[in-house]
This record gives structure tokens, sequence and C-alpha cells, in this order.
């Protein structure tokens, strides 16, 4: 005859500590690019090292390996998500049913949603990248070329509603002055005691937006 199996004592069940949720993919991958955004604006990307960015993001070295195929890769998905930002930003503020008098507060409300100073560290940091590395070269222009196109786009719609405003330029060339005033402001700001990024293209928007 076989032993019947012991009972387990009293409580044992409730002794076993409860077991740790597993942190959701997408969680993860965000902290990760965040923490990527921080470490390659303050070390570099060169200096940077993916066990560095893993525990600033609350992970091990590992995580990183299952979620991005290679540094280059982290790096490219840390650009992306920058990119999208501020894509993101302005699609949601610059409406066609904003009236002309009130777009110069919708950028300045854009460009005050995020630190500018942080994602102008990151940019030159990942445009030096570019410069030392040619095999990323490519991929900075393509995402550079993606932003430019969605701030083409948004400032094509917006003026296509308002047919009663001249902006005394061809569009594109006006969306192309909007990026390099912006980058060229935060590149300055150090020497520019005063004046704000986000108010310096608020101010040249205004000036632009004039009745035909």
């Amino acid at each position: 005859m076989t032993d019947a199996p012991t009972p387990e004592p009293s409580g044992q069940h409730e002794d076993r500590a409860p077991s740790v949720p597993r942190t959701p993919r997408a969680e993860v991958r965000e902290r990760l690019l965040a923490a990527g955004a921080r470490v390659f604006a303050e070390q570099g990307v060169h200096e940077a090292r993916l066990d560095e960015i893993a525990a600033a993001a609350g992970f091990s070295k590992g995580a990183v390996y299952s979620n991005f195929a290679s540094k280059e890769d982290l790096v490219a998905q840390v650009m992306q998500r920058a990119t999208n930002t501020v894509l993101h930003s302005l699609q949601e503020l610059v409406r066609t049913d904003v009236t002309p008098d009130r777009i110069g507060d919708v950028v300045r409300a854009a460009f005050d949603r995020h630190d500018q100073a942080a994602q102008f560290a990151l940019l030159s940091e990942l445009r030096g990248y570019a410069m030392r590395h040619p095999e990323f070269l490519p991929e900075f222009v393509r995402q550079r070329r993606h932003l430019q196109d969605g701030v083409r786009d948004l400032v094509h719609t917006w003026f296509g509603a308002h047919p009663e405003v001249d902006p005394g330029m061809p569009l594109d060339v006006f969306a192309v002055l909007l990026i390099a005033a912006n980058t060229g402001m935060v590149f300055d700001a150090p020497a520019v005691d005063g004046i704000h990024p986000g108010e310096a293209v608020a101010a040249l928007v205004e000036a632009v937006v004039r009745p035909r």
C-alpha cells in the first residue's frame, strides 16, 4: 500500500512570496528609449554603455538586447522617438481650426511642452555620431527628412485652410525656415540672453501670417 501524501503544514501557501508581474514589453522599450536619450545626450553616443542605459531604465543589460538588435539600432530608435515627439506635439496643436490670430500662441504652447535644450543636446550628439559613422548617416538623413516632411505637411494644411492669409513666400521655404530657426536659436541660446527658442519661432510665424 502506498503512503498517503503528507499534507502541507497549515499556512505554507500563505507564506509563499507573490510572483512579480512581468513589465509589459512596450513599457520596457519606452523606458529604455527614454534612458537612452538621457545617457546619449549627457555622455555622447560613443561613450555611452548599454549597461548604463539599462540601469538608468531599471533593467539589466539583457533587456537592451531583447528589444534592440544592436547599439546602432537603439541609437536609431532613440532618434525616431525624439522626432515623433516633436511631430506629435505640433500635430496635436496646429489644427486647421486654429485662427490666424491664435497661431502664434499655439506654436509657443507646442514648444513649451518639451525641454528644448535637452532635445538639442541629443540631436547634436546624434549629428556628431552620424558624421563619425558614415553608415549611420543615411538613417540620420531619413529621420530629419521625416521631420521636415511633417512640418511641411502641417504648413500646407494650415495655410490651405486659411486662404485669407498670405505667407509672402513659398510654403516649402517657410517650413524649412521654421526648423532652421528653431535649431539655430537653441544652438545659440547660451549667447542670446532672454530669448526663448519657441518665442522666436512663434514671432516668425506671426510675422509671416498676415492678411492678403
